[in-house]
């Protein structure tokens, strides 16, 4: 019986060591097999390791791997190299991507991630030589260009930012990146500027034509822009001149402000105005801004604003509505603007539709009590030269003055301004 027990135990031993003996094998192979993997899959790997799985670590020891097959495979080293940049280990990221530019200065992506490694890092002198390495090596490129321009706004150079954004366009009247950075650059650029407008508006029936003119001086200050206008308007066979400020003050990246304030002795104008806007920049090239205005005649009115702008190619929309509460009800007005950029950020086209009254004009008489008011407008703008810029507009206006009684308002007008 005994003799039975022990042939069972070592039976059951040689069980055990088969097994054991076959998944040391399966490992074996295991192993073997991913050593055999080639560096194209390894590639493959350790990209999906990084954005799919979410694991740097493993991504970057699967390009390790692959390097060692292949030490030269550029893509491999300068995905590596962005590996060790996302995980702000710029030292080791730095090593990878000089090394592929010694190798080959015309290899786009090396330079691009150079590029980015040096701006994130804060180091944008560093990141500058690399975009003017880019731009000598690919002169048409417009991400290059666009990225030198970034870089040379954060070293505070606006005017040679201005100038290569220029370039961008005419590679590119269209790219919406650099058309957003135009528009944060003009406050950036220009120092200073004298504008001077005019606007004729003839009525069909009721009022002998209107007449308003503009004097402005802006300057950038250290906190943002300051203008500082004179209003002239000539209506109800009345003079009038009205004094205002406007201030747009910048907070952070993307974020700014509209402050206004306007006195005006003369009854054809509010005696006091007030004004006050909050803009964010959002993702994907889409603005918002709410704020309100204060209008001061004989009462005081309120009017709140809200507005939604979107870039879109060398498109702008813009959409704003005005909320005026009254004891009855609210008063609403609503524009929609559009903007075609012809050829840079001064260079346009803008048609506009709108219903109601808005505070932002001048021409408009607030104190009136028709009732219903729809426009269209059409406004070219043109960079003449670097110190000038000329703008004309066009409006059509229908305004339900009384009950069931309309009329009809064509407007003219032109405006220069002097950059220095």
């Amino acid at each position: 019986m005994s003799i039975i027990n022990s042939c069972g135990k070592l039976n059951k031993e040689k069980s055990v060591r088969w097994i054991l003996m076959f998944l040391v094998f399966l490992v074996n192979i295991s192993l073997l097999a991913q050593t055999q993997l080639t560096t194209d899959e390894l590639f493959v790997k350790a990209k999906d390791a990084a954005f799919n799985l979410k694991d740097r670590n493993l991504a970057r020891q699967l390009c390790k791997q692959a390097l060692t097959k292949s030490p030269d495979y550029a893509d491999i080293s300068i995905f590596l190299g962005r590996l060790y940049t996302w995980d702000n280990i710029y030292d080791s990221a730095r090593v990878i991507f000089n090394n592929v530019i010694k190798k080959d200065s015309s290899n786009s992506d090396a330079i691009s991630a150079a590029i980015d490694l040096e701006y994130w890092s804060g180091n944008s002198s560093a990141a500058l030589k690399f975009c003017n390495l880019g731009v000598l090596k690919y002169p048409a490129s417009a991400d290059f260009l666009l990225k030198r321009a970034i870089v040379l706004e954060d070293l505070e150079r606006y005017n040679d930012a201005f100038l290569t954004l220029e370039k961008i366009f005419k590679i590119d009247k269209s790219n919406t990146e650099a058309l957003v950075l135009a528009e944060r650059l003009k406050d950036k650029t220009r120092i200073n500027s004298i504008g001077v407008t005019y606007q004729y508006e003839k009525f069909d029936k009721t009022f002998d034509p209107w007449q308003l003119g503009s004097l402005s001086y802006s300057r950038r200050l250290f906190f943002g822009t300051t203008i500082f206008r004179v209003n002239f308007a000539r209506r109800f066979e009345n003079n009038g001149t009205q004094y205002e400020i406007d201030m747009y003050p910048g907070f952070a990246p993307g974020i700014y402000s509209y402050l206004n304030f306007g006195y005006s002795k003369d009854g054809i104008f509010p005696k006091q105005r007030y004004g006050a806007s909050l803009y964010f920049s959002l993702p994907i090239s889409f603005e918002i801004d709410g704020g309100f205005r204060l209008l001061k005649y004989s009462s005081d009115t309120w009017i709140y604003t809200f507005a939604l702008g979107k870039y879109w190619g060398n498109y702008w929309f813009s959409f704003r509505t005005f909320i005026t509460p009254q004891v009855e009800k609210a008063s609403h007005s609503y524009s929609l603007i559009i903007r075609y950029y012809l050829s840079g950020a001064d260079d346009y086209l803008s048609l506009s539709a709108g219903t109601g009254i808005s505070p932002e004009e001048n021409s408009v008489d607030l104190l009136g009590n028709w009732l219903k008011s729809d426009k269209l407008g059409i406004e070219y703008q043109n960079k003449l030269s670097r110190k000038f810029i000329l703008s004309i507009s066009g409006d059509y206006s229908r305004e339900e003055y009384l009950a069931n009684e309309f009329r009809t308002k064509i407007s003219v007008g032109f405006g220069l301004k002097f950059l220095f």
